[in-house]
């Protein structure tokens, strides 16, 4: 069977790379006047194939000479490159974004006849539309920003085209799974870091724990298989479950906790 879906794989890949048409990747970075830009996003617009930029502003996409590449990040003009020939040979490739100035609708001051109460008030008061990145139609404002374990999954998946070399190439290295596991690991620590720094006082004080087992009870608490059935973002269920799990850590010590 695995032989079988290796064949079908590296069929799908010859049909790609065919229709790819000799595309090989392109390597640049992205920068503003102060420095690179992080998170940036670029879509091919032959291909339809996406990437972002990394910590250093640098990123690689499948291209050849007359593509276009779309680039954006929220604040900055988005800008529409042209590949050349020039372009994949030794000299540095570096794309300059501009900063977007925007102008807010003018401020007027006016008589108004409110009372001072809040009652009445609230009833006269005319909201305005709020003005925020998506009101101003940014380039995916609202977007939450990748981590670098999402960016590298997203990359190795082909930005989402299941069908582009990278998904099909870095499913059969068994990359994939290797990201996802990186991308479990980082989640995981997230969840420990926000426990231990939102709940690291009432540990200490009210469940009676010695600070230097405080990490060690949240990772205890963390890999318990009741934590998946809370949100450990609500206060209420997170004081029930941790005094609870304290109970249990307790009697794991019991020569610390008598």
């Amino acid at each position: 069977m695995k032989h079988k879906l290796l064949l079908f794989f590296l069929f799908i890949i010859c049909i790609k790379t065919y229709s790819q048409e000799d595309r090989k990747f392109l390597y640049a970075e992205i920068k503003d006047k102060i420095g690179p830009i992080v998170n940036a996003h670029i879509i091919n617009k032959n291909t339809n194939q996406g990437t972002f930029s990394n910590d250093s502003g640098e990123f690689r996409i499948l291209a050849k000479p007359n593509d276009s590449l779309n680039i954006s990040f929220v604040g900055y003009k988005t800008k529409t490159y042209k590949i050349k020939i020039t372009h994949f040979g030794i000299q540095q490739n570096i794309i300059f974004l501009e900063k977007t100035n925007y102008e807010l609708d003018e401020v007027k001051i006016r008589d108004h006849d409110l009372l001072g109460y809040l009652s009445s008030d609230s009833k006269k008061i005319k909201t305005e539309k709020t003005i925020d990145a998506k009101s101003l139609k940014l380039p995916y404002a609202g977007s939450r920003i990748l981590t670098p374990a999402e960016r590298k999954l997203y990359t190795a998946l082909g930005g989402g085209n299941l069908l582009s070399v990278d998904f099909l190439l870095n499913t059969i290295s068994g990359r994939i799974k290797k990201l996802r596991k990186l991308k479990a690991i980082e989640e995981k620590e997230k969840r420990i870091t926000f426990i231990n720094t939102t709940y690291k006082d009432y540990i200490k004080h009210i469940l009676k724990l010695k600070n230097e087992d405080i990490l060690r009870f949240v990772y205890y608490c963390e890999s318990s298989s009741d934590f998946k059935t809370i949100n450990y973002r609500e206060k209420i269920s997170m004081f029930k479950f941790l005094k609870q799990k304290s109970i249990e850590f307790k009697k794991l010590n019991p020569k610390t906790y008598q």
